[in-house]
């Protein structure tokens, strides 16, 4: 007989659980996104700790390896110094080897104490204790990762909140740019609502001068003078990129994915389908679709084909040699734009 799959609630509904009315005897929180557990939990200690009458109520415990979870329960079962609220926050949940003694404790759990629990990565075993009578009790919210368009929209609404305004395309552009990392994400929205004013929208422009941004050169110019065949101006750039902190590897994954939508560009011009439609199909933004067509230099098989053959070999000559990288980025870019 087959197990019915346990579809755990999504960390994003805590808001619901964050009110005098229902306040939750524990909150615990497991998944793959590490920063927004990390965040739910700055959220329930924010609304928990006007409840606390002293100071001695909170405490937070990070687990290790052969921790005695039962010193931690009796400590949450004692009664609070204040006669208010107590406050415990227990991590790294996983690393407790014997959590039987944790089952007992969420089937009857005091109403003076709000446990918070988090535990790393992906839950496996769901329909074993204790996470089965966690969600039985619906005392458990999983943190998965957001990817592709709801991690777009996610965005749109991060933006929302800070009081700018951002196009679902713009969003995507930025995923495209700076990648899948919420934290890195939540900075540079953060870096936006800093230099704009309320209500204002975010512009492409707006994008391309603050992500990725170096010294002088950002990784689109270094697209760009590869894209108009300027091996000089390239070397600059590059150079430059070096110089101001970026990793050869991020260079590479970068130009990769230029390369990579150029070709694609070349592919889906001949099927008579519009640019919005083709940067759908090629998973990309709109804008950043627009600027590959644009790529003079490399609108040609033979070109692309030599572009690809470069970037495949300079990163495994990153992964197998001692090369430095200023070597490494002029033979790319010379392999790049040879005649």
């Amino acid at each position: 007989m087959s197990k019915t799959k346990i579809t755990i609630p999504s960390i994003y509904s805590i808001s619901s659980y964050l009110k005098k009315e229902n306040l939750l005897p524990i909150y615990f929180f497991c998944g793959e996104d590490i920063h927004t557990i990390e965040n739910a939990v700055k959220s329930v200690e924010k609304f928990v700790t006007p409840l606390l009458a002293s100071d001695f109520d909170k405490e937070t415990i990070s687990a290790e390896k052969n921790q005695n979870i039962s010193e931690i329960l009796d400590l949450a079962s004692q009664f609070p110094f204040g006669g208010g609220k107590k406050l415990i926050v227990l991590k790294n949940f996983e690393k407790i080897e014997d959590k039987k003694p944790f089952t007992a404790y969420v089937k009857d759990p005091p109403e003076f104490t709000v446990l918070v629990v988090t535990q790393n990565g992906k839950l496996k075993e769901t329909q074993k204790e204790p996470y089965a009578a966690l969600f039985a009790s619906k005392y458990i919210f999983e943190a998965r990762k957001l990817k592709g368009e709801e991690l777009v929209n996610w965005l749109v609404r991060l933006a929302k909140k800070e009081g700018m305004k951002l196009d679902h395309d713009l969003a995507q552009a930025i995923v495209d740019i700076v990648g899948d990392d919420k934290s890195l994400l939540e900075m540079h929205m953060q870096k936006f609502s800093n230099y704009l004013d309320k209500d204002t929208e975010i512009t492409f422009e707006l994008i391309k001068k603050m992500i990725s941004s170096t010294k002088e050169y950002s990784i689109f110019d270094l697209q760009d003078a590869l894209g108009k065949g300027d091996k000089a101006k390239s070397l600059v750039i590059a150079f430059n990129l070096l110089e101001s902190g970026n990793e050869p590897v991020y260079i590479f994954s970068m130009l990769s994915r230029f390369i990579s939508t150029v070709a694609q560009s070349l592919e889906l011009s001949k099927m008579n389908i519009s640019d919005n439609d083709a940067a759908k199909y090629a998973g990309v933004s709109y804008y950043y679709y627009i600027n590959c067509k644009k790529a003079r230099y490399f609108l040609n098989d033979k070109k692309l084909l030599a572009a690809s053959r470069a970037l495949y070999q300079a990163d495994l000559t990153l992964k197998t040699t001692s090369m430095d990288s200023k070597s490494l980025i002029a033979i790319l870019v010379g392999q790049m734009l040879a005649k």
